[in-house]
């Protein structure tokens, strides 16, 4: 006799098995990983401003001190938080599912957030490059790669590692989501001082 519902036992897929929204590449993904890039840039976009802003005030008039606001924010930083979220969405695509889509919204948010603050650092002392210290560039690279490295193997073996990033990341958005709109006002302000 037969029953409206071929699926069998051997057939089925197990529930754990079906895709969770923080697995894969989808909306909410991409936005965590997307605020993983945008989160440490802007912070720090904003620490090198305040830095400044002792000396610019000095200067600058308001009007003055707003457009190198705006053209930091949406001209400089902008741009570099879309391009590390690239780099980590290009990685994904072409890497294997199963070492990094998989777990693509801790593992990007990992790497862009690791890869933001190696970048930091780098910004700390320019001097590296300029006198082509290539022992310093060496360490900061091969520092770089064990970090990442590390990170990589402790969210795949250690649940609560992937969770406190995770936990971070859900933190994080709702901050990159205020950057991205003082970004646009940025943008817009930027565009009006051009004309």
């Amino acid at each position: 006799m037969a029953t409206s519902n071929p699926t069998t036992t051997e057939t089925a897929v197990p529930a754990t098995e079906i895709g969770t929204p923080k697995e894969g590449l989808n909306r909410s993904t991409l936005w965590i990983v997307f605020a993983a890039a945008v989160f440490p840039t802007h912070v720090w976009a904003l620490i090198d401003f305040f830095q400044e802003y002792t000396v610019w005030i000095k200067r600058m008039n308001t009007s003055e001190l707003l457009g190198a606001f705006s053209y930091l924010m949406g001209v400089f930083t902008l741009p570099d938080a879309i391009f590390l979220f690239l780099g980590v969405l290009l990685l994904a695509l072409i890497l294997p599912y199963r070492f990094f889509r998989q777990k693509f919204a801790t593992l990007g948010s990992a790497l862009a957030l690791i890869t933001a603050v190696w970048f930091m650092i780098f910004h700390l002392f320019p001097k590296w490059l300029e006198q082509r210290n290539l022992i310093a560039l060496g360490l900061w690279a091969v520092s770089y790669a064990v970090v990442v490295g590390a990170a990589y193997v402790y969210i795949w073996r250690n649940p609560k590692v992937a969770g406190m990033v995770d936990n971070f990341m859900q933190r994080a958005a709702g901050l990159a989501g205020l950057y991205l709109f003082i970004d646009l006002l940025c943008i817009i302000n930027v565009v009006f001082r051009a004309f």
